[in-house]
């Protein structure tokens, strides 16, 4: 370093709000210079830093370097200094399903019957456009607020266009990157515009959004439960119009067979993502392999909601030469964040290990690193997604989607390992920073995101009014119980799926 770097604790409020002021004068060109910081570039060719600066502007990661401060692209940028911070990119959640933001943590004792007889089965039908929109934007700030910059959202309740055009408006109200994964509703009526309105939401001109906001939302077809037609078609269809693929529920006999028969097809690819993928075939996983699907792993979701055998297959994945990424799933019933996802991840795994070699089994797999946790969380979810070359790590020409996290908090002072603080020792406190494209999303600790107080209400609105809908009244001290969730719900979403 240069000169003297001071540490993040060491700025007044005055100065950090005169930097934000600045960053906001130059817009979406802002240049940004962070000095000082230890860098995790998750680039293996770049490394890390002890002590580094990241340079970004017009939207992308300018430089990464022991001392830019020399750099041509310097000199007009504001310079944030970071001492005791640790610089990383920014986290991709490679599956959630945004909409059921309203509802956070009301069954987080509820079975897998139990959640899809509540949504799918019973709030699911209430859903305006409005409502849409509200937990969608609720859920990318509450993303945002954790690190998160990037959301495959897989949108399996649009029940019209509108519902549709009013999730993406969430995504740009929010300032996150965002992958609409629209999907057919599972259940109860809908305008039945899946899949073509794919092609509307993919193909929207520049009239209708700018340039930067094209780039930060782009479409996937998303397929769950309700397939409007047989998956050959649907593959073809999302093929002929340049779309990648993500297939939710993917788990069991059924979808190893299912596997197995577009392996023999020639209809497996690498445009393709499955999620789960837990309690696979080992012939399913060697397909899956072959053919270069991606694979997501949810596993909070697979242990706690018991989805299949409950075990997340990232021994299976690693074992296949998989390197899958991690998402978050339903906030209904879990948390919200990737940092869950990757201890939860790293302590199944090493607990098997640790298991077979205590029983005297041999030959056993590595025990999984957290570098290779954190990796899952950033690179592989860009790969994933479809995004690779685009975001995932802080490599000079990919889009400046950066987190800033505080490393001297009382609760991790002194920094002495940058990865293992980064997976083991941080929550959204930690969080100081967080740009997307390089525009500031959290600031200092706090979403720079204009009215959290209005959007506040609204959601409280739109939860009362979708609740009385299906039947119940919040109540926070006694949430309904998985008893009336699994009996009635589960009757009206089957009666609905006959109906189908």
């Amino acid at each position: 370093m240069s000169a003297e770097v001071r540490r993040y604790h060491e700025i007044t409020d005055s100065e950090a709000a005169a930097m934000l002021a600045r960053i906001d004068r130059q817009g979406p060109a802002a240049r940004v210079l962070f000095r000082g910081a230890t860098v995790v570039t998750m680039d293996p060719v770049i490394g890390d830093l002890a002590a580094g600066d990241l340079l970004s502007g017009d939207g992308v990661i300018q430089a990464v370097g022991e001392d830019l401060t020399d750099h041509p692209a310097a000199a007009d940028a504001v310079t944030v200094e970071a001492g005791g911070m640790i610089l990383m990119p920014g986290l991709i959640d490679s599956h959630r399903h945004a909409w059921q933001a309203a509802f956070r943590r009301l069954i987080v004792d509820a079975d897998l019957d139990g959640y899809v007889a509540t949504t799918h089965g019973g709030m699911a039908f209430g859903y305006r456009p409005d409502d849409m929109y509200l937990g969608s934007l609720a859920s990318a700030l509450g993303a945002i607020e954790t690190g998160i910059t990037t959301i495959l959202d897989f949108s399996h309740n649009s029940r019209s266009g509108a519902h549709n055009d009013a999730v993406i408006r969430a995504y740009l109200d929010s300032g996150i990157r965002a992958v609409h994964a629209a999907a057919a509703p599972n259940a109860g009526p809908w305008d039945r515009q899946w899949p073509e309105d794919l092609l509307r939401l993919h193909d929207r001109s520049p009239g209708q959004l700018g340039p930067a906001e094209r780039s930060r939302v782009t479409v996937r077809m998303g397929i769950d439960m309700n397939r409007v037609r047989p998956l050959p078609e649907l593959l073809s269809f999302a093929r002929s119009h340049g779309l990648g693929i993500t297939i939710d529920g993917v788990h069991g006999t059924a979808s190893s067979d299912e596997i197995l028969g577009l392996a023999a097809d020639r209809l497996l690819g690498s445009d393709i993502t499955v999620i789960h993928a837990n309690d696979m075939d080992p012939a399913a996983w060697a397909a899956l392999a072959a053919h270069g699907v991606g694979v997501t792993l949810a596993p909070t979701s697979d242990e706690q909601i018991g989805i299949a055998d409950a075990l997340p297959p990232v021994q299976a994945a690693i074992d296949h030469g998989i390197r899958p990424s991690l998402s978050v799933d339903v906030e209904i019933s879990l948390a919200g964040d990737l940092f869950s996802q990757m201890r939860c991840l790293l302590t199944t795994q090493r607990m098997n290990v640790t298991a077979r070699r205590y029983r005297g089994e041999a030959p056993l797999p590595a025990l999984l690193t957290h570098r290779e946790a954190l990796e899952f969380a950033t690179v592989r979810g860009a790969a994933d997604l479809g995004l690779a070359g685009v975001t995932g790590s802080l490599t000079p020409g990919l889009a400046a989607d950066v987190v800033a996290l505080r490393a001297e908090e009382l609760d991790n002072m002194p920094l002495n390992n940058a990865i293992g603080t980064i997976v083991q020792g941080v929550d959204s406190r930690h969080v100081d920073t967080v740009l997307v494209a390089g525009q500031v999303r959290k600031w200092r600790g706090r979403t720079t995101y204009a009215d959290v107080a209005g959007l506040r209400a609204q959601l409280l609105r739109s939860r009362d009014a979708l609740a009385d809908l299906a039947g119940w009244t919040p109540d926070p001290v006694r949430p309904p119980s998985n008893s009336r969730v699994t009996v009635d719900n589960l009757r009206t979403y089957l009666d609905a799926r006959k109906t189908d």
